[in-house]
């Protein structure tokens, strides 16, 4: 048994000899101080457009850091709006359908505040300015009033009766209304009325042809009598 051993320890000992690389000298080889080279982090790969979406591709739901959602036809669609602008501030971010409940159609035009679930609580909302004010307009569309920020809007939903009543709209809806007022009957905005002029055809600058036949049947007739 220890005859057995002693061989195959032999043996290993000759192939790890083989195996270490020898100088043409026949010395030695040293083994040089190494050098330490630093690998630089790579910048991310962009993400690339997928080959094709086709016509029955599921539409998604895109969101911006901001907190506004859009329906995109596609993830191809979303990828391009993001290729447009590479650098810009409003980045879309593939995210659950459910964000996109108050969006009603697909395109740019219908972007809108992205749902949120209600808290446990009210929430704690911070002072604001009076630049970060909104205007908030009922579901029917009839009164309007003035909140800080999105921060009271979730609350007014959350936790006031009715609930999820409340619409951010435009600020002209909330003229002349103050911070913590009572709901008032909204502003109307100016409509742009369209004027349409009928087109007239171009005068014509030379004159009618004359009827010489009945020139010529007027002067016999008068000559006759």
């Amino acid at each position: 048994m220890q005859l057995t051993t002693l061989t195959v320890s032999v043996l290993g000992l000759g192939l790890l000899l083989l195996q270490t690389p020898m100088p043409a000298s026949g010395t030695p080889a040293t083994t040089s101080s190494s050098r330490v080279i630093p690998i630089l982090p790579t910048s991310r790969p962009l993400c690339l457009l997928p080959p094709i979406c086709a016509a029955r591709s599921p539409r998604v739901c895109g969101r911006t850091s901001e907190g506004m959602c859009r329906r995109f036809g596609n993830i191809c669609e979303l990828l391009e709006a993001n290729g447009r602008d590479p650098l810009g501030s409003r980045r879309w971010t593939h995210t659950p359908r459910k964000d996109c409940r108050r969006v009603r159609e697909v395109g740019a035009q219908h972007a809108y505040w992205c749902y949120q679930d209600c808290p446990n609580r009210p929430r704690a909302c911070p002072r604001s300015t009076a630049d970060q004010e909104i205007c908030v307009r009922s579901r029917n569309h009839q009164v309007c009033k003035v909140l800080a920020n999105r921060c009271q809007l979730l609350n007014n939903n959350c936790f006031s009766s009715p609930r999820d009543n409340w619409r951010q709209t435009d600020k002209r809806h909330c003229a002349q209304m103050q911070l913590g007022g009572k709901p008032h009957a909204c502003r109307q905005l100016p409509s742009i009325e369209a004027t349409i002029r009928p087109v007239l055809p171009p005068l014509s600058t030379t004159e009618p042809p004359k009827d010489h036949e009945s020139t010529t049947t007027l002067r016999t007739t008068t000559g006759r009598s």
